[in-house]
């Protein structure tokens, strides 16, 4: 029983993060009716950039987290903008193969800057395990669930409350009508790829921070 509330544990802290990144996925398809076959290496490019501002900017963590936030939202405008915004009225394959090509340009920007070999972020968190029972906890997964449900929590609520989130809603459901009602749809696609991108990019985050990783 202990080995099997060990692995509900692990499960849980593994499956919160995946939470977020399937929180992009659906975003960007409910939007744009578009696979994003680019989120994984959106993962990827967030936890680089906070290793590179924490190891070479020598800023602290939870700075060079939210900063990481920040610089991938800008990241997501400007990939919408220049790649993305012009395939709008394409047939849905040929964004689907853009993205897939975004995603090899992204993986091989990372090596280019990074390199392909393994990192290992600098310790973060203290390394005393949590013990709630029989069941041994590190903290920086306490963190991640945490952060996880916190996070789809304040987007519950921005879909179901904001302005913006009911708009996006709107376009989901349908875009003409969206339209008639005078929502931006270009808006509401950049908004989507720019929250995907965030999230994707915060994740990538705090699964790095848990260990080591590679773009290869």
């Amino acid at each position: 029983m202990d080995f099997f509330l060990q692995l509900l544990v692990s499960g849980i802290v593994v499956g919160s993060i995946y939470a977020l990144v399937a929180l992009g996925f659906v975003l960007i398809y409910k939007a744009t009716g578009v696979i994003n076959f680019a989120q994984g290496e959106f993962l990827m490019v967030g936890a680089y950039i906070c290793l590179g501002m924490v190891t070479t900017l020598h800023i602290p963590f939870w700075v060079a987290f939210f900063l990481t936030m920040a610089v991938t939202v800008i990241l997501g405008l400007i990939i919408e903008k220049v790649a993305l915004r012009p395939m709008i009225g394409e047939p849905i394959i040929s964004i689907i193969m853009l993205t897939i090509g975004l995603s090899s340009v992204l993986k091989c920007g990372v090596q280019l800057v990074w390199g392909p070999n393994n990192r290992v972020y600098p310790q973060i968190f203290s390394q005393v395990p949590v013990h709630m029972g029989p069941v041994v906890v590190s903290q920086v997964y306490l963190w991640s669930v945490g952060f996880a449900f916190l996070f789809l929590l304040l987007f519950t609520l921005f879909f179901r409350y904001s302005t913006a989130g009911i708009a996006m809603r709107a376009v989901a459901d349908d875009q003409q009508a969206a339209l008639s009602m005078g929502i931006s749809v270009k808006k509401v696609f950049a908004m989507a790829w720019c929250i995907a991108f965030l999230v994707a990019a915060s994740s990538g985050g705090w699964t790095a921070s848990r260990g080591r990783f590679s773009a290869a």
